[in-house]
Parts: C-alpha cells; sequence; structure tokens
C-alpha cells in the first residue's frame, strides 16, 4: 500500500498534531505529580520533626526512668537494713509474756 503526498501530509498533521497534545497532556499530568510531592516532601518535614520531639522526649523519660531505678535501688537497700533489726509481732509478744513471767516471780514491778 502506498500514500500519495497528500494523504502522507494528512497523517504527519494528524498524527503530529495528536502526538504533541499528548505530551502536552503528560506535561500537565507531571506538572501536578510535582505539586503532590512537594506537598508530601512538606508533610514528611512535619512528620521528621514530630519524631525528633518524640525522641528528644524518650531520651527525657529514659533519664527519669534511670534516676527513678536509682531511688529504687536505695529504698530496697534500707528496708533491706531494716528487715535486719524487724522483730515479728508473735516473738514480741512470747518475749513480753517471759518477761511478765520473770517479774512476776522476781516480784519485780513492771514499769507500764
Amino acid at each position: 500500500m502506498s500514500f500519495s503526498n497528500e494523504d502522507k501530509q494528512y497523517i504527519k498533521i494528524t498524527v503530529g498534531g495528536a502526538i504533541e497534545e499528548l505530551a502536552g497532556m503528560v506535561a500537565r499530568g507531571f506538572e501536578g505529580v510535582d505539586k503532590r510531592f512537594e506537598q508530601i516532601d512538606k508533610q514528611f518535614e512535619g512528620v521528621d520533626k514530630r519524631f525528633e520531639q518524640i525522641d528528644q522526649n524518650f531520651k527525657g523519660v529514659s533519664s527519669e526512668l534511670g534516676h527513678i531505678n536509682s531511688r529504687l535501688s536505695a529504698i530496697e537497700d534500707g528496708i533491706d537494713e531494716i528487715k535486719k533489726h524487724f522483730v515479728y509481732r508473735y516473738e514480741f509478744e512470747d518475749l513480753m509474756a517471759r518477761v511478765k513471767y520473770l517479774e512476776t516471780k522476781l516480784g519485780v514491778e513492771s514499769g507500764k
């Protein structure tokens, strides 16, 4: 199949115009994409700033937890020291009964 010069010219104009129109549509579409990516970049900058703040907050919380842990350890050590001198109630009551018995036997008045 052969085309006349007139047909070739028509095809060239028609196809060329369609290609130019298509190229324009694609370019306009990419302009919108660029704008969207700029918006997304700005949103990610905001997210990055938030994560930086969260990281700072976690560092502060971690530091505070370290201080609290140290204080709890000191309290536990104090409690362990107190336990060394702790007397259970049943031991105390038994001892008081023995002292009362001895006071009675010796005829000593109680300090109460």
